[in-house]
């Protein structure tokens, strides 16, 4: 839960400061990772609608599965819908601004391999979560947390794409986010984690490197450099 609760705050980041962005161009790296989080949520949700409280006697609880319901039904078909309006506007892209250097453009391709090569086998086999992840998944967590992965996966593909500082600020911002508080999640439920599994310590490189390439990200200037 607060491995969940990391990402949907560093996602809450990433969508609010994409929204304060004039151009399209400096905004769009919010859209495919989030367009792909909720619908693989989604079907995560489907797969195991019956671990949710549809049912329950608490009246709270019913109103939280009907509202997590709802909501991963009707994100992704209106993300489609706004997509296709945005990108049917006559223009096109702004020259960019400052490209990025090989070291970092190379690194954020090795976490989308990453992040994509762990996420879509832990969707599609959540039992294999024993091998891969740091403590124990449920099969319904292992998937909510794969649908993460292959969401940010995405993302830092796009990235490499991009390869322009300006265009990716806000999720750059949002990335370090993301990684600073997955080890805030890491410290407060440490006694959880089995210290003695090499994927436990290749999980704590990984988010040291998201964090390096967060802040290598948004505390680079803009100047103008490089903007073919």
């Amino acid at each position: 839960a607060a491995f969940l609760g990391a990402a949907y705050w560093a996602s809450f980041a990433l969508e609010f400061l994409a929204s304060r962005e004039k151009w399209w161009d400096r905004a769009r790296i919010a859209i495919p990772t989030v367009l792909v989080f909720t619908t693989i949520t989604l079907a995560a949700t489907l797969l195991h609608i019956d671990r949710f409280h549809f049912t329950s006697s608490e009246p709270i609880a019913v109103f939280a599965a009907w509202f997590w319901l709802a909501i991963y039904a009707l994100v992704p078909p209106l993300m489609l819908v706004l997509l296709y309006r945005q990108v049917s506007v006559p223009g096109q892209d702004r020259p960019r601004v400052r490209i990025l250097p090989i070291w970092l453009r190379g690194l954020l391709g090795i976490h989308s391999v990453i992040l994509l090569g762990v996420g879509v086998p832990l969707f599609l086999a959540p039992q294999i979560a024993g091998v891969v992840w740091p403590w124990k998944l449920t099969p319904l967590t292992a998937r909510a947390v794969a649908a993460w992965l292959i969401g940010l996966g995405v993302g830092a593909g796009q990235a490499v794409y991009e390869n322009d500082f300006a265009r990716l600020r806000v999720a750059m911002i949002s990335y370090t986010l993301f990684g600073l508080l997955e080890f805030l999640a890491l410290f407060r439920y440490w006694i959880n984690v089995d210290w003695t599994a090499i994927q436990s310590w290749l999980y704590v490189a990984f988010f040291a490197s998201v964090v390096v390439v967060g802040v290598s990200g948004w505390r680079a200037p803009l100047g103008e450099r490089n903007n073919r």
